[in-house]
């Protein structure tokens, strides 16, 4: 068979009409729109939660360990950040709950260090805050 005849069995393909400008405009909007929106949502969400940072820890002990951490909060706020002392597996071998009361630098700022000792049922190999999280 030949083209012409099967476009006259078949019918030809219809030819698609492109999208108008207007369009891809309008879609460019909307997701600006919709990126915009997460981005203030994700900000707004994490703005008011406190968190914990790192500094240091020590081994004081066979069964103790210090633990230094940054805390940063709105400086009226009350928090309680989770220390925990992990072995040489990853399994908790010590735990502590430490409450930072409302707080301010000489700037305003909320951000403190704190440091903490807790005894262990095991050997520690690192030492680290858990999560914080805002007192009602």
């Amino acid at each position: 068979m030949t083209a012409p005849d099967l476009s006259a069995r078949y019918g030809t393909a219809r030819q698609r009409r492109a999208l108008p400008q207007w369009f891809w405009y309008a879609l460019a909007l909307v997701a600006v729109l919709v990126g915009g929106a997460f981005v203030f949502w994700v900000q707004a969400d994490s703005s008011d939660e406190p968190t914990g940072r790192d500094v240091g820890f020590t081994l004081t002990s066979a069964d103790e360990v210090s633990v230094t951490f940054e805390v940063s909060k709105r400086a009226e706020d009350t928090a309680v950040c989770a220390v925990k002392a992990l072995n040489t597996s990853g399994a908790p071998v010590g735990w502590k709950e430490v409450a930072i009361g409302p707080y301010a630098d000489e700037n305003g700022n909320g951000i403190s260090v704190q440091t903490v000792q807790f005894r262990v049922l095991g050997e520690a190999t690192t030492a680290t805050v858990d999560s914080c999280w805002k007192v009602n």
